[in-house]
């Protein structure tokens, strides 16, 4: 790991270990998401496919996190309501890094840009 990386990753975790409100780390989990989505569409624009591969990895990380960390018993139609999309979300950014798809990545950032909205006006 290089030191811009290693400096990065210690900065993410001690923000991580500060947050005092569990809706931050959700808004701060749809943030990466994001950037990590706009990462990719800058590198299949650029032709360098395996970061772009990289990026997508991460981005499906954090949806998969998102996903398992919904209670289903107390969330109720809003937790049903979020499965799908994630599930959704998952599907898509899965086909869109099989065909390298600008549209497809941007429709799923759109989704999450959206949802990362009510989560900071819940908070």
């Amino acid at each position: 790991m290089n030191t811009t990386a290693y400096a990065q990753n210690a900065y993410t975790t001690t923000k991580i270990n500060t947050v005092s409100n569990p809706l931050d780390l959700v808004i701060m989990l749809y943030d990466g998401a994001i950037g990590h989505l706009n990462k990719a569409i800058s590198c299949i624009n650029q032709g360098d496919l395996p970061e772009k591969t990289r990026y997508i990895t991460r981005t499906i990380a954090i949806i998969e996190e998102l996903l398992v960390s919904l209670n289903m018993e107390e969330g109720g139609e809003i937790a049903e309501n979020l499965k799908g999309l994630y599930v959704y979300m998952l599907k898509e950014i899965t086909i869109a890094n099989a065909n390298n798809d600008v549209q497809k990545i941007k429709q799923v950032e759109a989704l999450l840009k959206e949802l990362r909205g009510a989560w900071k006006e819940i908070r």
